[in-house]
């Protein structure tokens, strides 16, 4: 009973572990004294239980700071990793915006492009059909039409100036009201030559400030004009607006749609390789 109490004294002071080392000190001890046949003149080494505790405490306290710095390496590991994840989302996330504003600038030197390209055939035609020698007195303007100081051969319409008028402000990310202009556009010339690339331009608007619902249904109405020369672009265009809609499915079966029906497009490349990615 006594020897119970002075443990639980010595436990309180120097700790469990502390006891359970000099115990078994204390039974090597008594073993080697019975092996050796000495019985109480057996001489062992003296124990200097200050020391020992020293030690066990020095030991502990060095395995306390190495856990602290394994702790804290980790933590900096967890940090870094953290950081390097946030760093690949955000370089990834730039690509995209960036690679989508450079074919959104594509498109419209594309377009701009054609439009002169098509100015050019005019001068073309309209040069070859005045070169009879007998001169005559030129063609009266359609209404609303301006003539321009090209040999009076290229015109200029109010359809054309107001849809240009729109893709001004286009440039300038002004999506909201270019988004109206290319809707009047449509309203004053439901029939007009450039209602399909109005829809088209009027999706582009609702894709850039992420309505992407109301860029699909922009870019459907450019299938309302026969032969559009859009159509390739906006099958293009709802396939990304399904992809940022989280609807891989729809997205799929439209860049499939474009690929069937427009083997020759510039976006067939690019929609190939979306549905590469989407397949992954």
């Amino acid at each position: 009973m006594r020897s119970d109490l002075i443990f639980g004294r010595m436990a309180g002071i120097y700790g469990w572990r502390f006891i359970a080392a000099l115990t078994v000190v204390l039974v090597l001890q008594v073993n080697a004294r019975q092996k050796l046949g000495m019985g109480n003149e057996a001489v062992l080494p003296q124990i200097d239980v200050i020391q020992v505790k020293e030690a066990a405490d020095e030991a502990l306290r060095m395995s306390r700071g190495l856990r602290q710095e394994i702790n804290a390496l980790n933590a900096r590991i967890s940090e870094l990793d953290n950081k390097v994840l946030m760093l690949s989302e955000e370089v990834s996330s730039v690509s995209a915006a960036k690679i989508e504003e450079v074919e959104t600038k594509l498109t419209l030197l594309i377009e701009a492009y054609k439009e002169l390209h098509g100015q050019m055939r005019t001068l073309e035609t309209n040069a070859l059909a005045t070169r009879p020698p007998p001169p005559r007195p030129a063609p009266a303007a359609p209404k609303g039409s301006i003539i321009t100081a090209t040999d009076d051969l290229l015109l200029t319409t109010p359809e054309y100036d107001l849809y240009q008028s729109g893709l001004r402000l286009f440039n300038s990310r002004k999506y909201g009201e270019a988004a109206k202009v290319f809707a009047d556009c449509i309203a004053k010339f439901p029939e007009g030559r450039y209602r399909d690339n109005a829809w088209y331009w009027i999706g582009e608007c609702n894709y850039q400030t992420g309505e992407m619902n109301a860029a699909i249904e922009a870019y459907r109405n450019v299938f309302t004009v026969q032969n559009s020369v859009k159509a390739d672009a906006a099958h293009f265009k709802i396939g990304l607006s399904y992809q940022k809609l989280g609807q891989s499915g729809q997205a799929q079966a439209e860049f499939r749609r474009l690929i069937d029906r427009y083997p020759a497009s510039d976006y067939v490349e690019r929609s190939k390789r979306y549905l590469a990615d989407l397949k992954q």
